[in-house]
């Protein structure tokens, strides 16, 4: 054979393995992919993932369970006080619970970590800004873990039965808030 021809044939044989490892990686990646509460459907349509169990720790150092919750609409958000996009999404946070608190539980789970976060900064903060929202304080990492967190802020919608029906990595804004809100009213689910 020619040089040409060797060289095409080469070329045609290595865009077939990287065609072939693209489609296998997409397919095995799919398989694969955990089933979280932040990777859950996200677009309106019914969701049965059902939202992982923790325990956090209210001010007075009470344990409180997710759970506990059951049969209520939630709001949980995940924030800490040195947290920029935390910050700047809790005006909005605070101003919808004050309008929501009677229909929908909000869980504002603090990432205590021990050291660049602890309940007394958080608490502190808290005060600072005078936020009228409670705050849960998650001492032990059980709630970071059960839902795989990587980063913060972290804001997930669960309906009264306990499935999730959306959330998302990251700031929102008001108007998301309120969305997220009424697509887990009970009249909604």
């Amino acid at each position: 054979m020619n040089r040409k021809l060797k060289t095409a044939l080469l070329i045609a044989a290595f865009a077939a393995v990287i065609a072939a490892a693209y489609f296998a990686y997409g397919a095995l990646s799919a398989r694969y992919r955990p089933n979280t509460p932040l990777s859950a459907e996200t677009s309106g349509s019914s969701s049965s993932v059902e939202a992982p169990d923790f325990t956090v720790y209210d001010t007075d150092g009470t344990a409180v369970r997710l759970s506990d919750f059951r049969g209520t609409p939630v709001v949980l958000n995940f924030w800490a006080s040195w947290c920029y996009y935390c910050t700047r999404e809790m005006p909005a946070f605070d101003r919808v619970y004050q309008e929501e608190k009677d229909s929908v539980r909000f869980l504002f789970v603090n990432w205590t970590d021990g050291s660049r976060e602890t309940q007394e900064k958080g608490e502190a903060y808290l005060k600072e800004k005078g936020y009228g929202f409670p705050a849960y304080y998650d001492l032990n990492q059980e709630a970071v873990s059960a839902y795989e967190l990587t980063g913060i802020p972290a804001t997930v919608f669960i309906r009264s039965d306990g499935t999730v029906a959306g959330g998302q990595s990251g700031a929102i804004d008001e108007e998301t808030l309120k969305q997220g809100i009424e697509r887990i009213r009970d009249n909604n689910s």
